[in-house]
């Protein structure tokens, strides 16, 4: 098993998920580190989005042309020395440089390692796919926890947790892209990799905009105490176990069944949520059940994709980048949306989303269907 790439897959995107969820919790704490107003602290999530974003274009580029298990050693060791640095940075700008490495690194991961486990398990990736993202679930759902131990407990044992990995993938073969299609797959178009770089641009888009702003949501409709801590967490309790079952379905079911099905549930949430206008009979299960919706659509739109499509780590490369930029670009609309409009704006942006999200769906189904 030491010698087997999938383990260390998934462990390394707990690793990745702590990485890319740590900085809310820990915002706080930086602030006072670095002497920064809550606007300029904003600009570490800018950083950590941007690095995403160039690193995700480059990623794909250098496993096509070298053993992935490098790529992925490296940008472990660039996660590690980001994690050793963070908790004596004492201004605004080497933090905007730490946190643009992180993201990067953190980033390239998920590129190499999602063409990777495609070039690995072929048709057979929907399972072993989908225990992956659910590790970044544990990933995301964990390091809230650990920053509340303090900033320098995540520092030190994300750093020693992905300095292990490192080592350990590099005695791991690499696995690499067959040069031989399978019957049924195609070539990655050109219009192929521009309508699934939008679904997965407007799909982010979605999960990270309602993730970061329900919370105010549960707020400004009422909710009190620790209600909408307890609604954030409800959402991230049934997104990683949406993951998890995702996982034990997509062996049985196909991925086409999977997407159509999560992506109908997904619009019947955020309809609730728009009927509801803000009551907590509405909030509720609308939350719960978009976490639950939402969680295996990235994960198995590759499954559904790899079954159709031989593809490269460029092409693998583009889909990241394009979920880099809808998770900047649509949270920040929705921000000053919000702003200027209320609260319920909120259910209105996540069913346009929705919305969007099943068209795009659509839209490639429908060229892979003729």
């Amino acid at each position: 098993a030491v010698r087997r790439p999938v383990p260390v897959y998934l462990a390394s995107f707990v690793v990745i998920g702590v990485t890319l969820t740590f900085l809310g919790p820990a915002l706080g704490e930086i602030r006072e580190r670095t002497g920064t107003s809550v606007s300029a602290a904003g600009s570490l999530f800018a950083a950590m989005a941007i690095g995403s974003i160039l690193a995700s274009l480059l990623a794909g580029r250098l496993v096509d042309r070298m053993p992935g298990h490098l790529v992925h050693a490296g940008c472990l060791l660039a996660i590690a020395a980001g994690m050793l640095v963070m908790p004596h940075l004492g201004s605004l700008l080497p933090a905007l440089a730490v946190f643009a490495l992180l993201g990067g690194a953190a980033a390239a991961i998920d590129v190499v390692d999602n063409t990777l486990l495609m070039w690995h398990k072929g048709a057979d990736v929907g399972r072993s796919m989908n225990l992956m993202h659910f590790s970044f679930g544990i990933g995301a759902l964990a390091g809230p926890a650990i920053v509340a131990a303090g900033l320098a407990v995540v520092s030190l044992g994300t750093s020693l947790m992905a300095i292990v990995l490192a080592v350990w993938i590099l005695v791991v073969p690499s696995p690499r892209r067959s040069e031989v299609a399978r019957d049924e797959q195609g070539d990655a178009t050109r219009a192929v990799l521009i309508v699934a770089s939008v679904f997965f641009l407007l799909y982010v888009g979605y999960e990270v905009t309602f993730a970061g702003w329900v919370f105010t949501y549960g707020e400004a409709t009422g909710l009190a105490g620790a209600a909408p801590t307890v609604l954030v967490t409800m959402f991230w309790v049934l997104f990683t176990g949406g993951r998890l079952l995702s996982a034990v379905v997509v062996g049985r079911v196909r991925p086409r069944t999977v997407m159509v099905s999560s992506i109908g549930l997904a619009v019947i949430a955020a309809v609730l949520l728009v009927i509801g206008d803000g009551a907590a009979w509405a909030v509720w299960p609308g939350t719960m059940l978009l976490g639950l919706a939402l969680a295996p659509q990235f994960p198995v739109m590759f499954a559904y994709l790899e079954r159709r499509v031989h593809f490269t780590g460029s092409d693998t490369s583009l889909f990241i980048a394009s979920a880099g930029v809808g998770g900047a670009v649509f949270p920040f609309a929705t921000g000053a949306v919000f702003d200027a409009a209320g609260a319920s704006v909120v259910p209105w942006m996540v069913l346009a989303l929705a919305i969007a999200v099943a068209g795009s769906f659509v839209a490639i189904d429908r060229r892979f269907r003729h």
